[in-house]
């Protein structure tokens, strides 16, 4: 709960009324939104815990490094995997996927937590189920295929930086029993599709029930802004119901499900809880927009200021759709009447700001939960993924260079 401690301090420091804080923290605590995610957090853990009981998470551990090249960059492309189900916290669910592939423990846990979490946001600049990727196109008017097309550059070279920086070569990746195992005549597709199913269910009812809800919600009445909330739980709700469903049938019954509510669980859900106090009252003490308008008022170019801008607004809010709805209105005003700023390069690269500062910013529920998991501390994660992030941002630049050239 120290996040939302340093959030009622620093809104007391804005000058807001001690009853408004009070009120803010307790709407915040007790909204749909908030109670939604922990109870979707709540069955996250339980899938996880159970999957990693019944043996099913070894399945799929085998499953990603029979067909992977390597077991290092298996632990690449499982949470990459994962992350096209853009589930708040989700990082929570790859990350048992993640340690059962390095049972030997040969990388530390800061390399286990940084790898889990940069891998499971590889591709939330181009996946068109992330909110935040929609709500940038909506913004700015881009086609979503055209938005996709822009920021190709960043999964690409996300993942390449992440191999190369936070998953380094090593001689034991070239080799593993569970490889030589999947790789046996007539056990490479059933252990595969023993692995995937448990996961398989949930990403297929996601995708499957996500645009049946968008057709059914108007009919049901639901307000826009309620169909969106559901819309954003319930069909991964009812994919993780069903993934456990499966695995109590086919996986050991009902006993994979014994003691697996823990004090560590209750720890994590706290935590939560003090995140979205923090941002909540980060949001009324207007800080992102106060920290936009003095870089402005500095004289700051409407091109560093298109890059600052979301940075920021992205360290404080911790989210995607937090510095995109925060920052894009601000960007699209200042590059949209500059004739030296290509429009599309400017929306480029504040999206590659926001992002970057969305990744660093200890209020990202998903780099919580992993540095959690592996008890490797945020200052620990941190440390393993710095510097592929701000080349990341060298690279974004350089793109942006040359998006002014061509478009």
């Amino acid at each position: 709960m120290a996040a939302g401690v340093g959030g009622v301090l620093l809104a007391l420091w804005r000058g807001m009324p001690l009853r408004n804080v009070a009120e803010i923290s307790l709407a915040e605590t007790f909204s749909a939104d908030t109670l939604l995610l922990l109870f979707l957090m709540s069955m996250i853990l339980v899938f996880s815990i159970a999957m990693k009981k019944s043996g099913a998470m070894d399945d799929f551990s085998a499953a990603i490094v029979g067909v992977a090249p390597s077991r290092r960059s298996a632990m690449a492309i499982a949470p990459m995997l994962i992350g096209t189900l853009p589930v708040p916290g989700g990082a929570i669910l790859s990350a048992p996927l993640v340690e059962s592939m390095d049972s030997r423990r040969e990388r530390s846990a800061g390399t286990l937590s940084a790898a889990n979490y940069w891998f499971r946001h590889c591709l939330e600049l181009v996946w068109p189920l992330y909110p935040a990727f929609i709500l940038s196109a909506s913004l700015s008017g881009i086609p979503i295929p055209r938005l996709i097309f822009l920021n190709l550059y960043a999964p690409l070279s996300l993942f390449i930086l992440g191999l190369v920086f936070i998953l380094p070569s090593k001689k034991e990746d070239k080799t593993s029993s569970g490889t030589a195992k999947i790789r046996r005549p007539g056990m490479r597709f059933k252990t595969i599709a023993a692995g995937v199913a448990p996961l398989g269910i949930v990403i297929g009812c996601y995708v499957l029930l996500l645009p049946v809800w968008k057709i059914l919600a108007p009919a049901l009445g639901f307000s826009p802004a309620n169909q969106a909330l559901l819309g954003r739980y319930l069909p991964v709700l009812a994919g993780l119901f069903l993934g456990c469903l499966y695995l109590a049938k086919n996986r050991g019954g009902c006993g994979v499900f014994k003691g697996i509510v823990k004090p560590s669980t209750f720890a994590l859900l706290g935590v939560i809880v003090g995140i979205r106090i923090f941002s909540s009252l980060l949001g009324a003490a207007q800080l992102p927009l106060a920290a936009a308008e003095d870089l402005q008022s500095l004289g700051i170019s409407p091109l560093l200021a298109s890059a600052l801008i979301p940075f920021i607004a992205g360290i404080v809010t911790g989210v995607g759709f937090g510095y995109v709805g925060l920052t894009f209105p601000i960007v699209i005003g200042m590059i949209s009447g500059n004739s030296d700023i290509p429009f599309e390069a400017g929306i480029v690269l504040a999206g590659a700001f926001g992002y970057a500062g969305m990744m660093l910013s200890p209020l990202h529920v998903c780099m919580v939960v992993t540095a959690e998991h592996f008890h490797a501390g945020l200052a620990g994660t941190i440390r393993k993924f710095a510097l592929p992030l701000f080349l990341f941002l060298g690279v974004g630049a350089a793109y942006t260079a040359l998006l002014f050239i061509f478009l």
